[in-house]
């Protein structure tokens, strides 16, 4: 998907268009509010948290959809003095999040914009992920965060953390951890990101995957795959002659042998622009707590 910056330009400048008062903290944050679930799953592979790997990804997936995330949004909103704004910012830009993931040209996944009454993922494959596009629209967007960092705005939205706001906020907070639980199945049934083949190892023969931003390995007696799961297969087929990150279609001729269709070799490494959104986020926050407070005489925003 398209790294953080690449979200905060777009989104940014959308939301600017739509709000005439608008508190930049909720728009950065609710550019990043569907990633919010990646990112944890992130955190238990790398901790190496016990759990399991399948179930891991399908219920990572119904937490990034639509519906989900915006009872995360409304968990967020509750706590504001602008609740019914607050909500309808994050909840847009949950929306433009998903559907800019769906432009970028992705191997096997995309984004459920129709949970949960269809897992069917969604993706209009329009640009490739290393186009100078992205790379210009990242760069806006660091400038346009760092802009909101810089410039002088008075502050129209704070949290209301009053014991009836608490209360709500975990109950949606709850509401949103339980929801994806009841659709693991039918989001497995989707064939999203290949859960089900890479699942049945036994029946994978003559079965297709796609594997996107997957690991790749010369040696000297063939190419290995680094599945998602952390296993690793062989493949035949068009290979590079080194290690690279890649994506690919391919078929399997054996559970563990994997023929290449198509592959697209990765030279970008796109962590580094997502963590620095990440850094810009916590910088947009921390102007709106110090910075200065809503006029006197200002409407509030409710």
């Amino acid at each position: 998907m398209p790294n953080t910056l690449v979200h905060f330009a777009a989104q940014g400048a959308a939301s600017h268009a739509l709000w005439r008062r608008l508190d930049p903290r909720f728009v950065y944050l609710g550019c990043l509010l569907p990633d919010v679930p990646w990112i944890l799953r992130r955190a238990v592979v790398g901790l190496g948290l016990p759990a399991d790997v399948f179930d891991l990804r399908l219920y990572t997936m119904g937490l990034a959809s639509l519906a989900v995330t915006l009872l995360l949004a409304a968990a967020i909103a509750v706590l504001t003095s602008a609740p019914r704004r607050v909500l309808a910012v994050l909840g847009v830009n949950a929306l433009l999040h998903l559907l800019l993931d769906a432009t970028e040209v992705k191997f096997g996944n995309g984004v459920h914009l129709l949970a949960p009454v269809s897992w069917r993922m969604t993706s209009f494959d329009l640009v490739p992920g290393e186009s100078p596009l992205y790379f210009a629209l990242g760069l806006a967007g660091a400038l346009l965060v760092a802009w909101e960092i810089a410039r002088r705005s008075a502050s129209t939205t704070h949290f209301d953390l009053r014991p009836r706001r608490l209360a709500a906020a975990a109950a949606l907070a709850v509401a949103y951890l339980v929801a994806p639980l009841p659709f693991l199945g039918a989001i497995e049934a989707s064939g999203s990101y290949s859960v089900k083949t890479l699942r049945e190892a036994a029946a994978r023969p003559g079965r297709s995957v796609g594997l996107d931003r997957t690991g790749f390995r010369a040696t000297p007696a063939g190419g290995v795959l680094q599945l998602w799961t952390g296993e690793r297969v062989r493949a035949t087929g068009p290979l590079p002659t080194h290690d690279a990150t890649v994506s690919l279609y391919g078929t399997f001729l054996e559970p563990d042998v994997l023929r290449v269709d198509r592959l697209v070799e990765h030279r970008q490494n796109r962590d580094w622009a997502s963590y620095l959104g990440l850094v810009l986020l916590a910088g947009v926050f921390w102007r709106g707590t110090v910075g200065p407070r809503t006029l006197p005489g200002t409407p509030p925003g409710a």
